[in-house]
């Protein structure tokens, strides 16, 4: 048993050249239909591993401060990004209730359940046509990061449980909704296997066979030998685990994994200002144009990270108690039974 918080510097590179691969996918440029996905479930695979080895290290009574912990990090950024998105959205878009209904799934975290089904029948009512349709992924992680505590830490022997933890990921895999939760859960697999063994993916045996299974997953993914909600999730999990090697602290990792996350949220942002720019002389949609949206959201995105992410990182231990915990997680659970709830209506409607 393993109880040691590790820092992984190769997670800090993987998550800014995820967050690049999906603003490359959404600008324009099309290296494979699915990158952009695929890209988020690395990102969630990688989720469930770092959150699942925290977990591991809790209990009942430090809850709170993840909570706490998890809603700074997690939910000032992204109110940031559905401001950002209403903003522009509120000046260019005729507002209509379906315009409302999408940010009141965004806002109660089931989009992942209620906005990605529309896309295709209502993508013109959405805002900027459908611009926020990654914040699925946001939502996702979101219900993730509040069940998982109580999975984890309250039936503590079974929850930390290699087997409970297989049950789930099978679970995952068969449900509807693989593509949300198959990669998370096996993150936290892979951490619970650590918690019992050790950093058995460090050995030099280990990695060799690691980077071979990684290749070879993605690309019986990639070119469709098995279905892709298979072959995403056990690829993503081997990329992780491969690149789990633990090492110093480097600035400019630490600096570059910070800004992927305002990246993911607001690479639109970018995406827009070049369209808009190379419009003026004919070449919008062109190469230089998708490279140059990328290049603007990486400039956002550092913005975006030293003026709010950082500031919130600094702050957030003078601000927390155990009663702001507490109801931070109250929040989150009520917030998702609203949403779960406005949407059954809605829809049915």
């Amino acid at each position: 048993m393993d109880s040691e918080a590790k820092y992984y510097p190769a997670f800090d590179y993987l998550r800014i050249v995820l967050a690049v691969i999906v603003a490359i996918g959404h600008s324009g440029i099309i290296i494979w239909d699915q990158s952009g996905n695929y890209a988020v479930q690395v990102f969630f695979a990688l989720s469930g591993w770092l959150i699942g080895g925290i977990l591991l290290r809790s209990t009942p009574a430090t809850l709170p401060r993840f909570y706490f912990n998890r809603a700074a990090r997690i939910w000032i950024p992204y109110l940031v990004a559905i401001a950002l998105l209403a903003a522009v959205g509120a000046w260019k878009d005729h507002i209509t209730p379906k315009w409302l209904e999408m940010f009141f799934y965004d806002l109660t975290f089931v989009y992942n359940f209620f906005g990605p089904p529309q896309l295709a029948a209502f993508q013109a009512a959405m805002p900027l046509q459908g611009t926020g349709n990654h914040f699925w992924s946001i939502c996702a992680e979101e219900q993730f990061y509040l069940v998982a505590p109580f999975l984890i830490t309250i039936p503590a022997k079974v929850g930390r449980s290699i087997w409970f933890w297989c049950a789930v990921s099978a679970l995952a895999f068969l449900s509807p909704y693989s593509g949300y939760f198959a990669s998370i859960s096996l993150g936290v697999l892979a951490a619970v296997v650590r918690w019992h063994i050790g950093d058995w993916n460090t050995a030099a045996l280990a990695r060799a066979a690691l980077l071979l299974c990684a290749v070879a997953l993605f690309l019986v993914t990639y070119l469709d030998l098995v279905p892709y909600r298979v072959g995403a999730p056990l690829s993503s999990i081997a990329i992780v685990l491969l690149l789990a090697q633990p090492g110093q602290h480097s600035k400019l990792a630490t600096f570059l994994g910070g800004i992927s996350f305002p990246m993911y949220l607001n690479h639109w942002i970018g995406v827009f200002a070049a369209n808009a720019m190379f419009a003026k002389f004919g070449l919008r949609d062109t190469f230089a144009c998708h490279v140059s949206g990328v290049i603007l959201s990486i400039g956002v995105a550092a913005v975006l990270y030293v003026a709010i992410d950082q500031n919130v990182r600094r702050r957030r231990e003078k601000y927390f108690s155990d009663i702001r915990g507490k109801s931070v997680a109250v929040c989150g659970f009520a917030l998702v039974a609203v949403g779960l709830i406005g949407g059954l209506i809605l829809t049915s409607a």
